[in-house]
């Protein structure tokens, strides 16, 4: 009886082993699975001709060479496919980074039209990073240049953006005056309000980048010469009465702090009874009075080119008498007179403008019968 049951056991386990060697003795061959690769050809064949679809016929087309590959019988096929895989991946590539390009100028263009400036210094920063050779990259980043600018203006003096605005705008810079060509019909350069000549692009930038070193920041000496700059470039800014009006200011403060060193010399002066000590006082003096001779007349000079740019109307008025009259005043220091200010002013604007960074040379002048001058901030005599 056992032995019955050990040789049914062992029938059992004899009829396992022969199924499983069938099955390892005849798998199919992929060369002969017809059905598969016929219906990876169909899907690949049906899929590749659409931009839409073609991911699929890339996926398709993978197994196919992974499965089919060294067939014999898909030779002519294999040979169509396989370099037409890379090529239909690129397509897929591009086609994505298109996209995303498009979505990122479409946030851009709708920030900047809506004064939503983190949004356009976002989506800007971004499509700088990802497409740092793109053709309207230059576009892009003139507003950038430029918004700083805006917002440190009064009322708002909001001055979160003065950093960005300082690098796009020397970015920009850097590639208008390169040559960099236009990307639109106009051979205009920029955005929405910021869209502009190259010539009056460039001018305005650098106003920017002035405007936020000299106001916003401080740095007096760095912002005067972007503004002394803009005085011998073309475009709209060489005409801007402001560019002259800031230079003017920028040598109306040494006038300033000079008037007020003369006043202390000169009562110094008046306390000292030693006859040789009040001879050097004098000289002192009169060395001081040559500086702000030179200062004031560095300031007439560029208040005077401010005067002659601005509009003789009614909605400038108050505005250029304004300048004619600290004109005046800045004149009687430099001569001590008041008559022969407006040839004074023709003569002076007709000469090249001296640079602001330059250093200020005294007017030695005085002579003994010299009146005293008065001036804008008070009157300076010597006893």
């Amino acid at each position: 009886m056992k032995k019955i049951f050990r040789f049914a056991g062992m029938g059992a386990l004899l009829a396992l082993f022969l199924a499983v060697g069938s099955t390892v003795g005849f798998a199919q061959d992929p060369c002969e699975d017809y059905d598969g690769f016929g219906a990876l050809d169909a899907k690949i064949r049906g899929n590749y001709q659409s931009i839409k679809t073609l991911p699929t016929a890339i996926e398709a087309g993978k197994q196919y060479l992974e499965k089919y590959g060294s067939c014999d019988v898909t030779k002519d096929f294999v040979v169509w496919l396989k370099p037409l895989i890379p090529q239909w991946e690129k397509q897929v590539a591009d086609k994505a980074k298109e996209e995303e390009r498009s979505a990122i100028l479409a946030r851009y263009d709708a920030a900047v039209e809506s004064s939503n400036w983190d949004a356009a210094y976002a989506a800007g920063n971004e499509f700088t990073s990802k497409f740092p050779n793109d053709e309207v990259l230059i576009n892009v980043i003139i507003p950038l240049g430029q918004i700083g600018l805006l917002e440190s203006a009064p009322p708002k003096k909001n001055f979160k953006y003065n950093s960005d605005t300082l690098r796009y705008s020397d970015m920009a810079l850097a590639k208008l005056q390169n040559g960099i060509k236009s990307t639109k019909p106009s051979g205009e350069f920029g955005a929405f309000q910021f869209q502009g000549k190259r010539e009056d692009v460039i001018g305005n930038l650098i106003y920017s980048k002035a405007y936020i070193k000299y106001w916003a920041q401080g740095n007096k000496k760095a912002g005067i010469e972007d503004y002394y700059q803009l005085t011998s470039l073309p475009g709209i800014q060489k005409s801007n009465p402001l560019v002259y009006e800031t230079i003017g200011g920028y040598y109306y403060e040494d006038v300033t702090r000079i008037v007020d060193e003369l006043k202390t010399l000169i009562e110094q002066l008046r306390t000292i009874e030693d006859e040789e000590a009040r001879v050097a006082k004098d000289k002192e003096i009169l060395a001081k009075e040559a500086l702000l001779k030179g200062y004031a007349e560095r300031a007439i000079d560029a208040y005077a080119r401010a005067y002659s740019v601005t509009k003789n109307d009614a909605a400038t008025k108050a505005y250029r008498d304004g300048l004619y009259n600290t004109l005046k005043g800045l004149y009687n220091v430099r001569f001590g007179r008041e008559t022969g200010l407006d040839a004074y002013l023709a003569t002076t604007t007709a000469k090249p403008m001296p640079n602001p960074t330059s250093d200020v040379d005294p007017i030695n002048e005085v002579k003994e019968t010299e009146t005293p001058a008065n001036t804008t901030t008070g009157s300076v005599s010597r006893p």
